[in-house]
């Protein structure tokens, strides 16, 4: 009779794509896994158990370890039902009591297996939803070090593009006759003397460059008047570099784009043509740019606020300005935060919308068309 109970029980398996394991002694029960489901009977009952023409042996102890809700036949207790288990007390002896037992199994085994599936779908979906929401968070911040990574790298390449330009065109000018070179010294020498008295203090040759010593500079912004003492421009002119000192020191700055490290400068958007200018010596240009650097402010990118140099300003506290809770950041309202966005079902700020939230509501709908699908899976 077993054979035919493992027959049913397999058809079971196999319908339900549920493993389901059929256990005939209690050591088998008390080592279970808990994995899949398990129909158990004590094949070494010896009691009998007589109910009409069917005829039992009667085992009321056998799996006692697995406790459930108490199946009855004429007041009689013939198994127990519990999560995953269907655990009988009695083994058939004839064909009658197959038939009970038959009938059994066809009535719990499939809740059990659609129980036990429901289960395991849920535990994946859960289990996938949280790991999605991880791998959210690292992939927006991957993707953001990566972006800033391959922005970085883009520059680094234009710039070296551009050196790679400018090298070429200088060692072109310079592979020129000495007669050349000396011409065009001498011209520049002349232009650059039109820059004084107007523009530049003087110049003066040390060693191997050259210093420009500027006016005291006035820099206007926001309806105020900023004053820096003279700055001095010096151009190397072996390594085709500039520093820039003097100016009005306010907390290791001597102007807003530049440190008291002279060759420590923000030269922003003008980098490229002060390194090109400086490379192919051309002073009088070079000589232009920077003052003309000087005398603006550019309060987008400055390394220090030109308000500094102000002795009666006072710098706004931060608690002034909008604060990020979710970037852990200045300048915006959670409200305004493009990273996050307010969930009703959490009732809070999340990286989800209320569309995509992992604890919405199940629609009935959607469960009843879960259970039909099982149904016919």
């Amino acid at each position: 009779m077993i054979e035919r109970i493992q027959d049913l029980v397999q058809f079971y398996a196999q319908k339900f794509h549920v493993p389901i394991a059929l256990h005939t002694e209690s050591w088998q029960l008390d080592g279970w896994d808990r994995n899949g489901v398990v129909v158990a009977m004590p094949q070494g009952a010896i009691p009998s158990l007589s109910l009409g023409d069917s005829v039992f042996a009667l085992d009321s102890d056998f799996g006692k370890s697995l406790s459930g809700d108490l199946i009855v036949i004429e007041e009689q207790p013939v198994a127990r039902v519990g999560k995953q288990w269907l655990i009988f007390l009695v083994w058939p002896k004839n064909t009658p009591a197959l038939a009970i037992v038959r009938k059994l199994i066809d009535q719990h085994l499939p809740r059990l297996c659609r129980a036990y599936r429901h289960e395991m779908r849920d535990q994946l979906v859960n289990g996938i939803a949280a790991c999605v929401h991880d791998r959210k968070r690292e992939l927006q911040s991957s993707i953001r070090e990566d972006s800033y990574e391959l922005e970085r790298l883009a520059l680094q390449q234009m710039q070296l593009s551009r050196k790679l330009e400018t090298d070429h065109q200088i060692l072109q000018m310079f592979e020129k006759a000495p007669e050349w070179i000396k011409a065009r010294s001498t011209r520049t020498f002349v232009d650059l003397m039109k820059l004084v008295p107007a523009v530049y203090a003087g110049f003066r040759i040390e060693d191997n460059a050259v210093v420009g010593v500027t006016h005291p500079i006035d820099i206007e912004h926001d309806g105020c008047t900023y004053h820096f003492d003279a700055y001095e421009v010096t151009v190397d002119l072996r390594q085709g570099k500039v520093a820039i000192s003097g100016g009005t020191n306010a907390n290791g700055y001597i102007h807003p784009h530049v440190t008291d490290e002279s060759t420590n400068i923000c030269w922003g958007n003008c980098g490229h043509l002060v390194s090109r200018l400086a490379g192919e010596l051309d002073l009088f240009g070079l000589f232009q740019l920077v003052h003309q650097f000087l005398t603006t402010y550019n309060e987008a990118d400055p390394y220090q606020r030109i308000e500094k140099w102000d002795p009666n300003w006072e710098e706004e506290s931060d608690e002034d300005e909008p604060y990020c809770s979710w970037c852990d950041e200045y300048g915006h309202d959670v409200s305004e935060c493009e990273s996050c966005w307010w969930c009703e079902n959490c009732q809070q700020y999340d990286d989800h919308s209320e569309e995509d939230c992992p604890n919405r509501p199940k629609e009935e709908l959607e469960e009843t068309h879960a259970v039909a699908e099982e149904q016919a899976a």
